[in-house]
């Protein structure tokens, strides 16, 4: 189970993860040919992220959105802070939508998340939010 969070049992954290336990080797495939890391259930909430980049991070996240019905969002963004601003673009290339909608075409859909994302410059970008710096 996830580290104590919002799960109550071990089952029911099984049940939310399952279907990505069932992409984790494509996703896992996919980011070593491009010799990126794969992190996993942040914040104790079933997803999958690929991160890369300094000057501007770029994110690859297939992340639970109902945890009733498995539904799951493929989400881009590619963000940048510029002082006390982070500025980003993102899109959603899968919206709650369950495992078998989207499972056989995961494989051209990273491909396409990480073209997309290559493609975004800071001028793209918008503003997202104001930081906090004390």
């Amino acid at each position: 189970m996830a580290n104590g969070g919002h799960w109550a049992t071990d089952d029911e954290w099984r049940r939310v993860e399952a279907p990505l336990l069932e992409m984790d080797a494509e996703i896992d495939r996919f980011a070593k040919e491009f010799g990126l890391r794969v992190t996993k259930n942040l914040k104790d909430w079933p997803e999958r992220s690929i991160a890369w980049g300094s000057a501007i991070r770029r994110l690859i996240q297939l992340y639970l959105v109902d945890e009733k019905q498995l539904t799951f969002n493929l989400w881009l963004c590619a963000s940048q802070d510029r002082g006390d601003e982070r500025y980003w673009k993102q899109e959603k290339l899968i919206n709650a939508k369950t495992v078998p909608e989207f499972k056989d075409s995961l494989p051209v859909l990273l491909r396409e998340a990480r073209m997309k994302l290559e493609a975004w410059s800071e001028r793209d970008m918008e503003l997202a939010v104001h930081l906090y710096r004390p």
